[in-house]
């Protein structure tokens, strides 16, 4: 049995006997349910980052992870090998806590920079009342909202900035409800149902088949937008997207298949 295979079963057993579905555990290392069952069909290994994370989630060392096996077994993994991948792993959490620092930073700098730019808008309207100094307002809190997800989460911080992104909008639309016609909201709500749809397609599937499918989808978008705002469509735009579709598909059936040989 080739090592990537048995530390592929060892994952499905040892998931299976702390009572784990694969999206569950997805779920404690911030990734999807087909990565999970990329390593227990031993189609692909864990990066080198979950391994920590990993073994804890299953209840297991992360040496009785490299070895496939629990430790009453004889381990097919020499332990200089061993201390070798335990130094990476440690040398790579040393690295994330470093980049969790310098986004910690970045946020203090990026909140200090809002504040500094809110509070006079603030004043300003306050005294004045001008509608668009509200807006600019709105603006500024729009910014920092949408920057937290991504300086502050560590899983999911795509996700977290598609919701703040759909959530915070509302306000904007109120705002201007009476400069634009009602069209614009459906291609605003049309637009961010679009992003919504390409993230959970990256989640899902392979990166050809999702990015076939965001192209497909956003030629759709198209030619939806275009009919909500009365102008001719486009058919080279549409025959363009599907032929785009069609190109990733064909790589990923090719790259498929070069794995399977």
């Amino acid at each position: 049995m080739e090592q990537q295979e048995r530390i592929g079963l060892f994952i499905r057993d040892m998931r299976l006997e702390r009572g784990l579905t694969q999206q569950q555990l997805a779920d404690r290392l911030g990734i999807t349910d087909k990565a999970v069952s990329k390593w227990e069909r031993c189609v692909s290994c864990p990066d080198i980052t979950l391994l920590r994370e990993l073994a804890d989630a299953l209840g297991v060392t992360v040496a009785e992870l490299l070895a496939g096996e629990r430790d009453e077994a004889p381990s097919p993994v020499p332990p200089e090998v061993q201390d070798a991948v335990l130094e990476t792993v440690r040398y790579a959490e040393t690295a994330r806590k470093k980049n969790s620092g310098w986004r910690f930073w970045t946020f203090v700098a990026l909140t200090a920079s809002c504040l500094a730019a809110a509070v006079p808008l603030l004043i300003l309207y306050a005294l004045m009342g001008n509608p668009y100094l509200l807006l600019a307002l709105k603006s500024v809190a729009f910014g920092w909202a949408l920057c937290y997800p991504l300086l502050r989460l560590e899983k999911r911080p795509v996700g977290g900035c598609l919701a703040v992104l759909t959530f915070a909008i509302i306000p904007f639309l109120l705002q201007i409800r009476d400069s634009y016609p009602a069209s614009i909201y459906w291609i605003v709500f049309l637009s961010v149902a679009y992003l919504w749809a390409v993230y959970g397609l990256f989640r899902r599937l392979r990166l050809w088949r999702a990015a076939a499918g965001s192209l497909l989808l956003g030629g759709l978008l198209g030619y939806v937008i275009n009919m909500i705002l009365h102008l001719p469509a486009h058919p080279a735009n549409i025959a363009g997207s599907i032929m785009s579709a069609a190109a990733c598909l064909l790589i990923d059936f090719t790259l498929g298949r070069s794995r399977r040989g």
